[in-house]
């Protein structure tokens, strides 16, 4: 099965499957901002036109958003309550069918989530070749034994330094292996690999995967199944910046609790 990411787009395409991939939509992400003191205008009409958009462009006929549809825990804001209906709504005038995986954000949609949404367990599940998950928790057998797992929660950002110290990250893929002999202490069976997928909103930030200092986020990672250094980062626009391992940087200082 064909799998591509969607030109200078957070979104990937199963052909056959005729299947749009996201990750991280953290809708409500502007409510958590306002109470910090930022006043940000509402996301969630700009990501509806853009998955509106890549739905129609790409002719996909099911969407799939591999967790964190929303954004606040433990409970949810009367922005997601309100927006999320309806932004479901709005997807199913050309989505046939709309699939989540639920991330660490999204306790309790099952309250709000109109009842046409396919709703899996937070250990993921299989689409044809690929396994769909969020990453925050153990990942079933059935989507480590698939070809390729697809997984966002890291946030992964390509971070940037140059002679003078200036700082800059960019959302990108990262394509890489297991750790076999990580892996298998965990799992029977192992597909080929994983893929970390950016985060949709970028309100979110990110995670500088080829920062030295930077802590590893999820189960895989922090575990060392994901041989994330022999990784390869694309941009969102196609660039193949190498390995994650050939590009390490050192941002800021980070101390560690005694």
């Amino acid at each position: 099965m064909a799998l591509s990411p969607v030109h200078g787009e957070p979104a990937l395409l199963a052909e056959e499957e005729k299947a749009l991939i996201v990750a991280d939509l953290h809708i409500g992400i502007e409510h958590e901002m306002f109470l910090a003191g930022a006043k940000i205008p509402g996301r969630t009409p700009e990501l509806q036109a853009r998955l509106l958009k890549l739905l129609g462009k790409t002719k996909a006929r099911t969407l799939v958003i591999a967790g964190d549809l929303k954004h606040n825990i433990p409970r949810s804001s009367f922005l997601e309550e309100r927006e999320i209906p309806r932004l479901m709504e709005a997807l199913f005038e050309i989505a046939e069918e709309i699939h989540l995986v639920p991330g660490n954000h999204d306790g309790g949609i099952s309250e709000f989530l109109p009842k046409d949404v396919k709703l899996h367990s937070n250990k993921g599940f299989v689409l044809g070749d690929y396994g769909v998950w969020h990453g925050h928790c153990w990942p079933s057998d059935e989507v480590m034994a698939s070809r390729t797992v697809l997984m966002g929660h890291v946030h992964p950002q390509a971070a940037f330094v140059d002679g003078v110290e200036t700082r800059a990250a960019e959302r990108c893929w990262v394509r890489g292996k297991w750790n076999f002999r990580e892996a298998h202490r965990k799992y029977t069976v192992l597909g080929e690999g994983f893929l970390m997928m950016p985060a949709f909103n970028s309100l979110c930030g990110g995670s500088h995967v080829n920062d030295l200092g930077q802590r590893k986020i999820g189960t895989v990672l922090r575990h060392n199944l994901a041989d994330i250094e022999r990784a390869e980062m694309v941009l969102l626009d196609g660039t193949n910046l190498g390995k994650v391992g050939d590009n390490l940087v050192k941002i800021g200082h980070r101390f560690q609790r005694k």
